[in-house]
């Protein structure tokens, strides 16, 4: 199989969540390109924030499209041009109103702007779970055609049918090329759908054990590093094994 392009993930990859990318995944990234790989990142984090992170991580390439959102928002810098999924997007607005007007007072939350998606940051990690539950909650009394995903940080609610994968379509169809010939580097729970999916997935060492099994399961990568240093070594057995 001939892979022509690397898909990452970035928070939790790249570097810890709310660190900057990491010299070494910086490194792992270049390897890649001088192997004539073309780079994508997929992150749930909307593509604007996306764009200027790379900008000062100096991986952002003329060629470069930011799959944001959790692959709800596709932003092409250089066009200025996105494509966005809105099929259920008013359930995402009902489900804002609902919590802000019942819930929010219950707990100290953040709400990070998003087009396509309603992403909470609890000031106390440890209320993640409860949040989650709480959404859910909604969703089901309100048959809201939403799903919800509980990161470290964080709590998604996303639209049904709405994943990474959703975006990488974009993606595909814009490059003419197949799921099979991308890799994926993921670490967690929103990465499921985009690992399952390409061609060959990779999981750093700090990802989720569900992340690991897909990728156990379907031969690919899990190294034994995290994070920055997780994805250098990655690259090598890449370039050393996989092109």
């Amino acid at each position: 199989m001939t892979y022509r392009l690397c898909v990452f993930d970035i928070d939790g990859v790249l570097n810890p969540a709310g660190c900057p990318v990491q010299k070494e995944g910086i490194a792992g990234i270049e390897k890649l390109e001088e192997h004539g790989l073309e780079i994508t990142f997929a992150s749930g984090k909307h593509p604007w924030y996306i764009t200027g992170g790379l900008v000062f991580s100096g991986l952002l390439r003329p060629d470069t499209i930011v799959v944001g959102e959790s692959g709800g928002h596709v932003f092409f810098p250089r066009e200025k041009e996105r494509v966005l999924y809105i099929r259920f997007i008013d359930d995402i607005k009902k489900v804002k109103h609902h919590f802000f007007e019942t819930l929010a007072p219950d707990y100290e939350v953040w709400e990070e702007p998003k087009e396509t998606l309603f992403s909470l940051f609890p000031k106390k990690w440890e209320d993640i779970p409860h949040v989650s539950r709480d959404l859910e909650t909604i969703i089901m009394r309100e048959q809201l055609n939403l799903y919800v995903i509980a990161h470290v940080d964080a709590v998604d609610v996303m639209q049904n049918g709405l994943s990474k994968k959703t975006g990488l379509t974009v993606v595909a169809e814009h490059l003419g090329i197949r799921f099979e010939e991308m890799i994926g580097v993921g670490d967690g729970m929103n990465d499921l759908e985009m690992l399952s999916s390409v061609g060959y997935p990779v999981a750093v060492a700090n990802a989720d054990d569900r992340v690991k099994e897909i990728v156990r399961e379907r031969g690919g990568y899990i190294s034994e590093e995290k994070f920055g240093e997780g994805v250098l070594e990655a690259a090598k057995h890449i370039t050393r094994k996989i092109l």
